[in-house]
């Protein structure tokens, strides 16, 4: 795992600063989210309002957590079961100085036995689909085959989202190569999760942070990008309400992109450093996108579609999903999900958060209701939404608590929409801009900070 020489443009503090940022923030995801997880929209309503909810340090802000039966085994500040399950795999990824599905199986069967190594707590928020799979006889000597008969002959676990909360960490080890990094997490992934939608969201996921990580691929978008602004007819659009409210009249974007795979590229004017310092955005307000980002996005997309177009073609890729109609539904779906901010009315690059974002009643429920309404990849939009938006320098703090915090208001599966994208965005930012008032309130943030630490002494 140690970063040979000339692997990224990014030094090597900062990377570690990444990483850092990447857990903590999943973290901080986890546990901001048990406050709404498993709740209706209304519930949430109800229950805090508009927010804030009360998380870290900040003990004279927001609404004080609810102490149902449910959240009333959990400590103030405490994580669950999602932040586990990736501590899990980091510790696997210390004991043997990289990542084995293997090992991690093992863990996995002494994780939900007898809890998280050093904790002195029984694991209280393993998954249902991760239960029958460790439950099924043959997963200790045949944990993928174990994963296949539990999908199989469970169909309401089949569009299940466990999976996508351990992917962000499997972008680190050698994320300076890419197959590396696939394999990896499709190893992860199939050991609980063989559904096709599990797999290609942990790859997207995986992949961009190891994108992230690389640091040479933001250098070369962002110079495409620059260059097709230079390139292309400039289109005046209809004032949007950030247009409105910075007192412009007019956005601009480049014309000439296909319908399926277009690439919004915004201008975003910097205000004289007279001008006011705006109000960190909340889901109220709209967000831009991050064109660099969302271009990034599009192509690890593009890049890994076969997972669902052309299923079982690729060794790393093998699904039990054998129906093609089945996995080509699956892939509109995804396209469907992520062209959520980036075509139709509000295509020039801002997408409110709220609109995105479903109540998910039942988290067991099958994905074929809506694309967006159950399974891996309403997930996995939270977590793109919330890593593409544009972060104004100096306010990124802020932006990090707002979109966590709208996002947890919706309820639903709020604790893993959270910790993914809390990972994302951490990634995006590094521990060193995370919010400390957070951070430094979690339950059990010194031994946290010791654990992450000797990960990132892999380095």
């Amino acid at each position: 795992m140690r970063i040979p020489s000339g692997c990224s443009k990014i030094d090597k503090s900062d990377i570690v600063d990444k990483v850092k940022g990447l857990i903590f923030g999943a973290i901080i995801g986890d546990s901001l989210g048990l406050a709404t997880e498993g709740m209706t929209k209304n519930q949430v309503n109800d229950t805090y309002g508009n927010g804030p909810i009360q998380f870290g340090i900040e003990e004279d802000e927001g609404v004080p957590f609810l102490r149902d039966n449910y959240r009333a085994s959990f400590d103030e500040n405490d994580f669950g079961g999602d932040t586990e399950q990736q501590l899990l795999v980091l510790q696997s990824i210390i004991q043997t100085g990289s990542f084995n599905y293997k090992e991690y199986a093992k863990c996995l069967q002494n994780y939900s036995e007898n809890g998280l190594q050093g904790l002195d707590k029984k694991p209280l928020g393993i998954s249902k689909t991760s239960q029958n799979v460790v439950a099924h006889p043959e997963f200790q000597s045949n944990p993928r085959k174990a994963a296949v008969e539990v999908w199989q002959a469970t169909n309401k676990l089949r569009g299940a989202s466990g999976a996508l909360v351990r992917a962000a960490l499997l972008g680190v080890p050698k994320f300076w190569d890419g197959t590396t990094v696939i394999e990896n997490t499709t190893d992860c992934c199939r050991i609980t999760h063989p559904d096709p939608r599990c797999i290609i969201s942990c790859v997207i996921i995986s992949t961009l942070v190891a994108r992230i990580l690389r640091g040479q691929d933001l250098e070369h978008e962002e110079n495409e990008i620059n260059n097709t602004r230079a390139a292309t007819t400039i289109v005046t659009l209809p004032p949007t309400p950030t247009d409105i409210v910075n007192g412009s009249s007019s956005a601009k974007v480049t014309g000439g992109s296909s319908s399926q795979e277009q690439r919004l590229v915004n201008n975003t004017v910097t205000p004289p450093s007279s001008s006011p310092t705006p109000t960190p955005p909340t889901s109220r307000n709209y967000l831009e996108t991050d064109a660099t980002l969302m271009k990034i996005v599009c192509g690890v997309i593009e890049t890994n579609k076969r997972i669902l177009t052309a299923p079982n073609t690729d060794p790393l890729f093998m699904t039990p999903e054998t129906d093609l109609e089945q996995t080509q539904s699956y892939y509109q779906q995804l396209v469907d999900t992520c062209s959520s901010f980036t075509d139709g009315p509000i295509d020039f690059g801002f997408l409110q958060l709220d609109s995105m974002i479903l109540d998910e009643d039942n988290a067991a429920a099958t994905a074929t209701t809506t694309p967006k309404g159950h399974g891996p990849f309403k997930c996995l939009s939270a977590g793109l939404y919330s890593f593409t938006r544009h972060l104004p320098a100096s306010q990124e703090t802020e932006h990090f608590k707002h979109v966590l915090m709208d996002l947890v208001l919706e309820g639903g599966e709020a604790d893993t929409n959270a910790t993914v994208a809390g990972a994302l965005m951490g990634v995006r930012l590094g521990y060193s801009r995370l919010p400390s008032e957070w951070v430094v309130g979690l339950k059990r943030w010194e031994w946290l900070e010791d654990l992450v630490d000797e990960f990132c002494g892999l380095l």
